[in-house]
C-alpha cells in the first residue's frame, strides 16, 4: 500500500518523494446503509462526472468516518497554512503516495547557511474502488498532516533516527497504519477482526488497536534481520526493537520489510547529500582561492575557520555512507 520515498537532489533542490503502496491488509467490500447511493465496488474517478468531482465525493465519504473527519480537519488546517486547499493537496495518480519536495537553498557567499523549505502533495491511485481508496486517503492524509520534515544536511541525521522516525515517528508507517484500520473499523466494524490483517494490532484484553503491537510488527525482519543489524552496525546505530520474526508487512517499493527499506532509502539519501556537500565545499575553497589580497586577514581567517567546520561536518556526517559507495 505504501512506497518509500524516492530522493532526487541536484545542486539546490532535493526532492523527497515518500510513496508507501505496500497492500497490508484484505479489503472486503460491503455496502453502507447510511450512503446508498455509494457503490463500493465501484472505481473510484467514476463515482461522479470528473475526477476532480469524484475525489470531492471520496472525501465527503471519509469525513463520515469520526477518525476521518477528524483527520481532515487537520489536513485542512496544514494545508491552509500554505494557503492551500484539501482539493490542492489531493490530486489522482498512478499509486497513492505523498511527495514532499524538500527545496535547499544557500547563497554562494555564504554556502555554510542552508535552507530547506517543503510543500506535500497527496496523490491518490486512481486504479482503485472506492473502499480501498477511501483507506488508501486515510492512510496518505496521516503522512501529509502528522509527518515532520527531516534536515538530511545536519550532523543529527542518523540512519537509526531516520529508520525510527520512518516506521513509528509521528505520522510515520504505524501511525498512518492505526489510523486506516480505524477508519475501517468505524465503516466496517464486522470486518476488522475476520478479514484483516488489523487484528493484528487489536489488544486481545481491550478490544483497541495498540501502537506498541503495530511496533512490533512492522520491526519484524524475518530473513533480513541479520543484514539490517550489519548495516546498523556500519553507521553506528542500533533499534532493540528490531526482530527476526517473520515479516507481515512489507515496502512494495523495496520488496524488503520496512526498516530494511529505510535503511536503503537512507543510503540513498545520503548518497546525494554527500555529493551536494561536496560541491558545497568546492564552491567555498575556490571562493577563499580567489579573495582579493586586499582582503583582511581577520576576513581571511574567518573564511578558513568555516571551510574547516564545514569540511569537519561532510567528513562527520558523510564518511560511513563514503565507505558504503
Amino acid at each position: 500500500m505504501r512506497l518509500f520515498s524516492k530522493l532526487i537532489l541536484t545542486f539546490f533542490i532535493l526532492t523527497l518523494t515518500l510513496n508507501v503502496n505496500a497492500k497490508m491488509f484484505k479489503r472486503v467490500v460491503h455496502t453502507i446503509e447510511s450512503t446508498p447511493k455509494l457503490n463500493f465496488n465501484k472505481n473510484w474517478t467514476k463515482i461522479s462526472k470528473s475526477e476532480e468531482e469524484s475525489l470531492k465525493e471520496l472525501v465527503k465519504f471519509l469525513s463520515t468516518s469520526k477518525t476521518g473527519k477528524r483527520l481532515l480537519l487537520k489536513a485542512q488546517k496544514k494545508a491552509a497554512s500554505y494557503g492551500e486547499t484539501i482539493s490542492d493537496i489531493i490530486k489522482p495518480g498512478n499509486g497513492s503516495l505523498t511527495d514532499t519536495t524538500l527545496i535547499r537553498k544557500f547563497s554562494p557567499s555564504r554556502p555554510d547557511q542552508v535552507v530547506l523549505e517543503s510543500r506535500s502533495v497527496v496523490y491518490l491511485n486512481r486504479h482503485l474502488n472506492v473502499l480501498n481508496a477511501t483507506l488508501d486517503l486515510a492512510h496518505e492524509l496521516t503522512h501529509y498532516a502528522f509527518r515532520k520534515p527531516f534536515n538530511p544536511y545536519k550532523l543529527n541525521f542518523s540512519l537509526p533516527k531516520f529508520v525510527e522516525s520512518t516506521v513509528e515517528g509521528t505520522g510515520g508507517e504505524v501511525d498512518a497504519y492505526l489510523i486506516e484500520c480505524k477508519v475501517l473499523q468505524e465503516l466496517f466494524p464486522k470486518d476488522i477482526h475476520s478479514q484483516t490483517n488489523c487484528s493484528k494490532v487489536v489488544d486481545p484484553e481491550t478490544g483497541k488497536l495498540s501502537r506498541s503491537l503495530g511496533k512490533k510488527e512492522f520491526y519484524k525482519m524475518g530473513a533480513y534481520y541479520k543484514e539490517f543489524r550489519d548495516k546498523m552496525s556500519k553507521y553506528q546505530g542500533d533499534l532493540e526493537d528490531a526482530s527476526n520474526e517473520n515479516a507481515l508487512f512489507i515496502s512494495s517499493a523495496y520488496g524488503l520489510p520496512y526498516p530494511m527499506a529505510a535503511v536503503q532509502e537512507y543510503e540513498s539519501i545520503m548518497s546525494r547529500v554527500c555529493e551536494n556537500d561536496k560541491k558545497r565545499l568546492a564552491l567555498m575553497k575556490d571562493r577563499i582561492s580567489r579573495m582579493p589580497a586586499s582582503e583582511s586577514d581577520l576576513e581571511q581567517n574567518d573564511q578558513h575557520r568555516l571551510y574547516a567546520r564545514m569540511s569537519n561536518s561532510f567528513k562527520n556526517r558523510c564518511s560511513a555512507t563514503l565507505s558504503q559507495m
